[in-house]
């Protein structure tokens, strides 16, 4: 059995997308990582609960607008406390005064809605949950994959890299009418020794052959 790994960086350039997706499920397994399946989520119904109008003063709710103004007329206080003094040591303060007109949900809508919203409830948190423990998994699972797909890319523009040289040497053999002394000359002058030497390193087994 062989892996992606097993591969010369030549050939695993030369795969196609088909070809490393083959390999993936024995790096996986080589790896000790399980392949995962996306998980079936449980569906949530279409709900619509019926809102009402209330006009809240600092956290408290009324029916009207005339209410909330009633209420604060009364100068109604608060008790609260300076961080700096500590918790113990309350006080009675002023209430905001401002009124906001709020939309809440009508309680007897959610009484008679309950049956259905708790199902809701349910399956988002089951969704949730195992929403959470596939992404959870698939972490592991893309962090193999992804040192796969890194390195064939790699491989690609490597090779793509040594092919520009063979390719610019080629052009320059044609200019210079087969003169491989001066072709190499003006060659040099584009890609320096090292490059040109893993070039012809990465592509000497296919010169052997031909």
């Amino acid at each position: 059995m062989k892996i992606y790994w097993d591969y010369s960086e030549k050939e695993r350039s030369l795969m196609t997308r088909e070809d490393v997706s083959n390999l993936l499920d024995t790096e996986l397994m080589t790896k000790g990582v399980k392949k995962v399946i996306a998980p079936v989520l449980k569906p949530i119904k279409d709900v619509k609960v019926e809102t009402e109008t209330w006009f809240e003063v600092d956290g408290t709710f009324f029916k009207s607008a005339e209410q909330a103004q009633s209420f604060l007329a009364l100068d109604p206080r608060k008790s609260t406390y300076e961080y700096s003094c500590g918790y113990d040591y309350r006080y009675a303060c002023e209430l905001d005064p401002k009124i906001e007109q709020k939309q809440l949900y009508s309680r007897q809508a959610l009484l008679n809605l309950s049956t259905i919203l708790k199902e809701n409830k349910a399956s988002k948190e089951y969704n949730e949950k195992v929403t959470n423990e596939y992404e959870k998994q698939m972490k592991e699972v893309n962090r193999v994959l992804s040192e796969v797909w890194e390195d064939y890319y790699a491989c690609q523009e490597k090779a793509a890299k040594h092919q520009a040289v063979i390719t610019t040497r080629n052009e320059y053999l044609t200019l210079t009418k087969q003169d491989k002394a001066l072709a190499e000359t003006f060659l040099s002058k584009v890609y320096s020794q090292k490059e040109i030497q893993e070039a012809d390193k990465w592509f000497e087994e296919e010169e052997a052959n031909a």
